[in-house]
């Protein structure tokens, strides 16, 4: 067979295998939901504020309560360390909306601070947004909160 037959007739299969490596956007929802639960899995187990920088973008832009907003992990940094040390954040996302193109979206849920050693709660709501890195892991680039009803009043 000529060589350009070969390729022509290659065309249409390599075509077909980028498309399947293409996420739909349910599947990058599912990736986000995940991408979510490990950050909070994660500020369980080393806490909210280092979970809160390991998981950020390095072009990552934060939104301080009362504060103007500041850009990077090193402003993270410093808003985290502002936190009590025994505070414990636990969240969990209740949905996701990802970009047609795979590479972005947001999720948002409710969450729930308390002090270690403390009686009661706080309850809050937060939407944050995500971004895929170049290595496929999704890092966080944004992120608001407000308070939010107790869970039995929602």
């Amino acid at each position: 067979m000529p060589r350009l037959m070969q390729r022509l007739i290659a065309l249409p299969a390599i075509g077909l295998a980028a498309c399947a490596t293409v996420s739909t956007p349910a599947a990058t929802e599912q990736e986000l939901l995940e991408a979510d639960r490990a950050f909070a899995a994660r500020a369980l187990e080393i806490g909210a504020g280092p979970a809160f920088v390991e998981f950020a973008a390095d072009d990552v832009t934060i939104f301080p309560a009362g504060a103007a907003p500041a850009a990077g992990k090193a402003a993270v940094e410093e808003w985290t360390s502002a936190w009590p040390a025994d505070m414990i954040i636990e969240w969990a996302p209740e949905a996701a909306q990802a970009g047609a193109g795979g590479d972005f979206g947001y999720t948002w849920g409710y969450a729930t601070y308390t002090q270690r050693g403390q009686e009661g709660a706080s309850y809050g709501k937060y939407i944050t947004i995500w971004q895929r890195q170049e290595d496929g892991s999704w890092k966080w680039i944004a992120d608001m909160g407000a308070g939010a009803p107790a869970p039995e009043d929602r």
